[in-house]
């Protein structure tokens, strides 16, 4: 959408439903659509992959064989390190893959919520390997910012140690919250009724596709274990302190998180 908004190029939509297609028709998001791999890559320049993670390497395999020389492809997924690795060896000669993870998104999928100006002014991680081309990581950078957002390029583990400890761990600690209330005997209720915007903003996640946070948590095992390692070790310190009735423990413990997100987010 942003895209056409944009006028920067034509858009083909592949979808495996077809109904979807006069809907994307009407939000303005694609010029054309259709449900054959082959008519949709074949004279792409660039192409999305916007599939769920466990279906980017299997979609890749279907259309490789049909795309152009000098194509570049790209994805959306929030994991990078086995993607790409995965995607480079099924590279023909002349094919470029990058991978890629835009940092903005809604707790609601579909093309219902789509919205053109969703990437303004958010990061938008691409990856950079030995096997990356220069010249497609170049182009796609050109692309995200006449999209309005930050191109970040950074190497596939370090990206999927990073969205670790702020994007997949915050599925588990929102939806652990929330089943905690659901814990609550006898006053499950009672505290969904009082439950204002704090609860709210900080479950808001919780309310995503359970699959999609299935495939990061598999595919990205090892960095969200130490991520969630890591919070419990700051939440145990904070629990510690509550038990001994350390005001200041307590104190010192929500200051340095005060600090660290005033200082992140001015």
């Amino acid at each position: 959408m942003a895209i056409k908004e944009k006028n920067l190029a034509e858009v083909i939509g592949l979808t495996r439903k077809r109904q979807k297609i006069g809907l994307a028709l009407e939000k303005k998001a694609i010029d054309f659509g259709t449900t054959d791999t082959r008519e949709a890559v074949r004279e792409a320049d660039i192409i999305f992959i916007s599939y769920p993670i466990h279906l980017i390497i299997p979609e890749l395999k279907k259309m490789i064989r049909f795309v152009k020389h000098g194509a570049i492809i790209t994805d959306v997924g929030s994991t990078k390190k086995e993607i790409v690795e995965q995607a480079e060896k099924l590279m023909p000669k002349g094919v470029h893959f990058v991978g890629g993870h835009p940092m903005a998104g809604k707790e609601k999928i579909g093309l219902d919520i789509a919205e053109s100006g969703l990437f303004w002014g958010k990061s938008w991680v691409l990856t950079r390997t030995k096997k990356t081309s220069r010249k497609a990581l170049t182009d796609l950078k050109d692309l995200i910012r006449k999209l309005g957002a930050k191109a970040i390029v950074l190497d596939p583990a370090v990206h999927d140690s990073a969205v670790a400890g702020i994007s997949h761990i915050l599925v588990a600690v929102s939806a652990s919250l929330v089943n905690a209330v659901d814990s609550s005997t006898g006053l499950k209720s009672l505290m969904f009724r009082l439950a204002a915007s704090g609860f709210r903003d900080t479950t808001r996640v919780a309310s995503g596709d359970p699959m999609l946070a299935v495939d990061m948590f598999s595919m990205n095992k090892k960095p969200v274990l130490r991520a969630l390692a890591s919070f419990k070790r700051c939440l145990s310190r904070i629990e510690s302190a509550i038990k001994r009735g350390s005001a200041s423990n307590i104190k010192k413990e929500l200051s340095r998180a005060k600090s660290l997100r005033d200082s992140a987010f001015e």
